[in-house]
């Protein structure tokens, strides 16, 4: 029973450190390339798209795994944290076996992008996305220059997880047939927008620890006021802005309202509650969005 107890606590600690609530981010940007792609093309390769996917997914776990790490390297993770403990603060997972996960996964997930080079011709602009993404991935928190730790993280996002995982599905796909990039620019700056309110909500709830272990965030910097407003500034670029440059994203249009009492739940948040609920609504938006976005490029 004992054992079971620490199988259990083990298995629990490694899909924690995973953060699944945040997996939305890997998925909803490729959906949204992918329908971009079918509106250009009357056929595309869904063994490509679930490539792409599979490729953005382990890319983000890896750098959820290396975070992790780092993070507890760096002391940003310790007991006053106001978040749910992590897998190698907790004692659960030893910083070792992290690193090598967070190496591992990483490496597995650039093996796909070779084959997805491969397998979709796409040729060298796909080989200097993966590196990039790689690099930034460990760059993100480790390093002597850590991107989290000086406030570059929402830039990080906004760019991986937005433009550049939403602009190489839709590249993968339909390269060779020639494109419009201003549709694909929009609509992935709006998804990443969208994405990024997660970290901010992470970040915000950790504003306090943050600075005191000098992870100089855009929240830790100018304070939790200016968190509220990089997430309802974000909100309405993204749900106000973008739908009036890239017409199939209209239907999100309607998800702005929602996006400003969750910035209003942001400035009340104060409880580990608060931020858990908070970032649950957070991510179920992203979910929302990328449905809506998809639905209104395809019809």
């Amino acid at each position: 029973m004992c054992d079971g107890s620490k199988v259990a606590a083990w298995v629990a600690a490694w899909v924690a450190a995973s953060r699944p609530r945040t997996l939305v981010a890997s998925l909803s940007p490729v959906c949204i390339g992918a329908s971009l792609a079918l509106r250009d093309v009357d056929e595309i390769s869904w063994t490509l798209v679930g490539l792409c996917l599979a490729f953005a997914m382990f890319i983000q776990v890896g750098a959820n795994f290396a975070n992790d790490y780092y993070d507890f390297v760096k002391g940003a993770d310790d007991e006053r944290r106001l978040g749910p403990a992590r897998s190698v603060a907790s004692g659960v997972v030893s910083p070792s076996v992290m690193r090598m996960a967070a190496f591992g996964t990483l490496a597995f997930g650039f093996a796909l992008g070779l084959f997805l080079m491969e397998f979709s011709g796409a040729g060298w602009p796909l080989l200097l996305v993966g590196v990039a993404s790689v690099f930034c991935a460990l760059a993100y928190t480790a390093g002597p220059w850590p991107l989290a730790y000086l406030g570059l993280g929402d830039v990080f996002v906004v760019l991986f997880f937005g433009l550049v995982a939403t602009g190489v599905t839709h590249y993968v796909l339909v390269h060779k047939a020639g494109f419009d990039w201003v549709p694909v620019w929009w609509a992935g700056l709006a998804v990443g927008l969208i994405i990024n309110n997660l970290l901010v909500v992470n970040n915000h709830r950790d504003a306090d620890e943050d600075a005191a272990c000098g992870k100089r965030t855009l929240v830790a910097r100018f304070g939790r006021k200016f968190g509220v407003v990089l997430y309802l500034v974000g909100s309405c670029v993204a749900l106000g802005f973008c739908p009036w440059y890239e017409r199939g994203l209209l239907w999100t249009a309607c998800l702005l309202p929602v996006a400003l009492f969750l910035g209003l739940l942001l400035h009340k948040a104060k409880s580990q509650k608060d931020y858990a609920a908070l970032l649950g609504r957070s991510a179920a938006l992203v979910v929302v969005h990328g449905i809506l976005a998809v639905g209104g490029l395809l019809i």
